[in-house]
Parts: structure tokens; sequence; C-alpha cells
């Protein structure tokens, strides 16, 4: 299922660059990812292909992207058609290769790439005529996250892992630079806030970026059997200290200020959350995020003096990246959370501290290898298998990785 959705999402690819290069330049692959991930059905778990409508509200960002590089609208909407169209021949070719009921067994084959000093090993899945890259040392940390034994059941464990791969690359546009919507915040960050507001939790994560043992993801179906809690929309903790850093997209951001408002409304237990977005002043989620009676802290990282990790780092030799843009780091929390994790001007200090980007090149890498372990204090049972958590039932959208 997921190799064929990410021949889909190579052949959507081949489209938008044909209609779009032009206008957006050589870097047309991080607006092909913005717009998969506006147009993904977040309705169905799993579904990365993008709607197939010729029209969609969610296209606003791509359209203003074009405007910009002087698309007229009449141009905006023939580009709107085609990409509708190359989305709904992709889906009919994924559908009718699923039906066949083949089952391709995956490979999987062992490699070193690299030069100039900078080398890593990587593991090389094949399924059918598609083939998968990541680097062994992510490899072997989804070894000890998947709940089936992988020395009993290798066949197994090689198409989880390729359904994960595959699901993941499918939402970044498959192309080997994308990323920046499943970018994570640096392990020193996430060092710092277990440290000091006790955070071992992720709202939005996957198992191929996820530092702690306890993480929510995009799709269920590929993730829980890696220890996915589920759909970030879905969990709906009573207690506890929250890491929230959404892929940079308005209309989850929008929904992801509404559900931690809610939460916090009627915690009656310590409730906070650490959310990561991009300084959007215009936007209604920055807005209602940053005016929220919750938001005890907002802080303002300017763009090069922060960096996250590349949204791609199952596969990449680089990890840490400075951000372009500025983001906005804020702390939510109710009264008896404000109590047991205050968040002081120290404590906001050393958050900065730890998202400076890296002074030398070879920190880029030696900064991030420890990266997918879990935390020594993660070795234990979950926190949120009883009364501190409760599944909603339904549909929702999905956290994935953060942005950057």
């Amino acid at each position: 299922m997921y190799f064929l959705a990410s021949s889909a999402a190579r052949a959507i690819a081949a489209t938008f660059r044909e209609e779009t290069e032009d206008a957006l330049g050589r870097r047309w692959y991080a607006h092909f990812e913005r717009w998969l991930c506006a147009r993904r059905d977040a309705t169905r778990d799993g579904d990365a292909i993008p709607s197939a409508k010729r029209r969609d509200a969610r296209d606003g960002g791509l359209a203003r992207s074009l405007a910009k590089a002087g698309r007229t609208t009449g141009e905006m909407a023939t580009t709107t058609r085609r990409l509708a169209r190359a989305a709904a021949k992709a889906r009919a070719n994924a559908s009718a290769r699923a039906s066949d009921g083949r089952k391709n067994r995956v490979r999987a084959r062992r490699s070193e790439v690299g030069g100039n000093g900078k080398r890593a090993e990587k593991v090389e899945l094949t399924c059918g005529k598609v083939t998968l890259e990541l680097n062994l040392r992510h490899y072997e940390t989804l070894k000890t996250r998947w709940r089936g034994d992988a020395r009993r059941d290798e066949d197994g464990f090689h198409r989880a892992v390729f359904c994960v791969v595959a699901r993941y690359a499918t939402l970044q546009g498959t192309h080997y630079k994308a990323g920046n919507m499943q970018a994570a915040i640096p392990p020193r960050v996430f060092e710092t806030l277990e440290k000091r507001f006790d955070v071992r939790c992720e709202l939005f994560a996957s198992p191929l970026n996820a530092h702690f043992k306890e993480f929510c993801s995009a799709s269920a179906m590929t993730d829980r059997a890696f220890g996915s809690l589920g759909n970030a929309f879905d969990f709906e903790p009573s207690e506890g200290s929250f890491e929230c850093n959404p892929p940079f997209d308005e209309e989850i951001i929008s929904r992801l200020a509404g559900h931690v408002e809610r939460l916090l409304s009627r915690a009656k237990k310590p409730l906070s959350f650490f959310v990561v977005v991009p300084l959007w002043h215009d936007s209604r989620g920055w807005m209602r995020l940053a005016k929220s009676v919750y938001c005890v802290s907002n802080t303002t990282l300017e763009a090069k003096e922060h960096a996250f990790v590349s949204g791609a780092q199952h596969s990449r030799i680089d990890q840490l990246t400075p951000s372009a843009a500025p983001t906005s780091v804020l702390f939510l929390q109710n009264k008896a959370g404000e109590k047991k994790w205050p968040v002081t001007p120290e404590g906001v200090a050393a958050i900065r501290e730890a998202f400076a980007p890296p002074k030398k090149e070879a920190e880029r890498v030696e900064n991030c290898l420890l990266y997918t372990s879990p935390s020594p204090r993660d070795q234990r049972g979950s926190r949120f298998a009883g009364c501190a958590c409760k599944k909603k039932r339904g549909g929702g959208g999905g956290g994935g990785g953060g942005g950057g």
C-alpha cells in the first residue's frame, strides 16, 4: 500500500514541478511539500495522497506563492486543475495496483555513503520497484521501538519499517531535499525541557524522529507498531507536560490552538504544553496561541539564531540546519501547571541556548548522534496508558513531525 503511495507522490511531483518550477524556482519541492500537507485528507488515517478536488480552499498558500511570482488568476486556476487531474490519476493507478492482491517482499541491504570526511552507514529497503534508505542508527533505533521481535520476524520488521519510511517520504513529496514540514527541535532542547519542565511526551512526531518513548504521530496505521499513541488531536491528557512542534501549516496550528485550550480549560491537575510555531503575526492560529489566557510565556527566536533537525534526518548526514525565519516558542499552562512547572527567565534562557545553531560544521552531525535514543527515564512503561489520558473515537487530522 505505502510503496504505491510513494510512487503516486512521485508522479504528482513531476506534474507540480512542470507547472511551477519556472515561477517558484529550484526550491519548488518545498512548496510541493507544503501543498501536500495542506491538501492531505486529514480525515483518513494513512492517506498521504492529496485530494483530487479541482478547487480547494487549502490551495491558498500555493496561490499566494504563485501570485507573488507573477502568475495571473487564470494561470493559477489552470495549474490547480492540472494538479487535481494528476492527483486523480495517481489515486486511480494506486487503487488499481493495490487490488491485484500481490504482497511484495521487502529486501534490506546495508551500504556506506558520503565523502569529504562525512560518511554514514545506510540501510536500503526495496519493495517492488521502490527503494528507500535510512541511516543505520535510525534503523537500529526502530528495532528497539518495534513491538514485535525483529530477530525472529525479520521480514515483518522490514515491512513495518518500509511502510513508515514510505509513508513519511510521501508526506515530504519524495524529494531528497524536502522534509521541512517534518523537522524537529534539537536534542538539547528536549533535554532542557525534560530537566526543567518534566516533558517526556511529544504530540507531533514520528517513529523516525521521536526523542521520547511517548509520542503522537500522523499515521496510527504505520506508527503504532513502533509505539505511537495515535493522532495528536485524538490524544486527550488530563495532566502532564508535553512538547508540541506541529507541521508549520496554518490550519494545523489553528486546530492545535483550539485543542490545547480545550484540554487546559477542563484539566484539574497540572497540565502544560510547550509549543513551537512560526512567527506568523497575521495567522489566526498564532494569534490564538499568543493571546490565549493560558499563555504564560511567548519568546521569539530570531532567524539564523536557532536551528532545527532536518525532517529527513533518518536519511541525511547533515542534521542541524539554522532556521531561515523567526520562530515563536510558547508555554500554555493551567494554574496547577504554572505552579508545578514555573516558566522562569532562567528556563527560557536555557531553551534559547539549547536552540542555538551549531558553531562548527561537524556539530551538524555530532549534536544529533543520540537523537533517536530514548531518554534513560523513558525506559519505563507508558505514563499515559491509564487514567492520565483517554482516546477519543473518530477521525481527525494528523500531527506528524514538527515544522521548521
